[in-house]
């Protein structure tokens, strides 16, 4: 398996004042769920290499459900592309809307940190 799905609930402290979900904690949310899919597929630890891209396109506020969907796009021998898809729902009516983009790079680990090679898919 190499997708991930994560629901979150936006809480007043995780917004600024205007509301709205600061950036840093969904990108650490996105982080997780990036993570979560590439340690599905390497069945071992992962580590993020690189954030490729994130693009906010629009704002989630407080009370807001926030799906996240990671899916392992490529697979290389010890890294993989993964992209998350961040969409927000609200739970009043169920009116859902893809709000962020990203896309992530990470590495299978061993435990000494060093790059090993990714499995194939069984």
């Amino acid at each position: 398996m190499s997708e991930a799905r994560s629901l979150q609930i936006v809480f007043p402290g995780d917004t600024n004042h205007m509301g709205s979900l600061f950036g840093g904690t969904l990108m650490a949310w996105m982080d997780r769920a990036a993570y979560q899919a590439a340690t599905r597929r390497a069945r071992g630890t992962c580590v993020t290499r690189k954030v490729d891209e994130i693009e906010f396109r629009t704002a989630i506020f407080s009370g807001d459900f926030v799906e996240l969907i990671a899916r392992v796009e490529s697979v290389g021998r010890t890294s993989m592309v993964v992209a998350v898809e961040v969409h927000r729902e609200n739970p009043a009516d169920g009116s859902r809307e893809l709000c962020t983009t990203g896309r992530f790079t990470m590495v299978h680990v061993g435990d000494d940190g060093t790059p090993v090679a990714i499995p194939p898919e069984a």
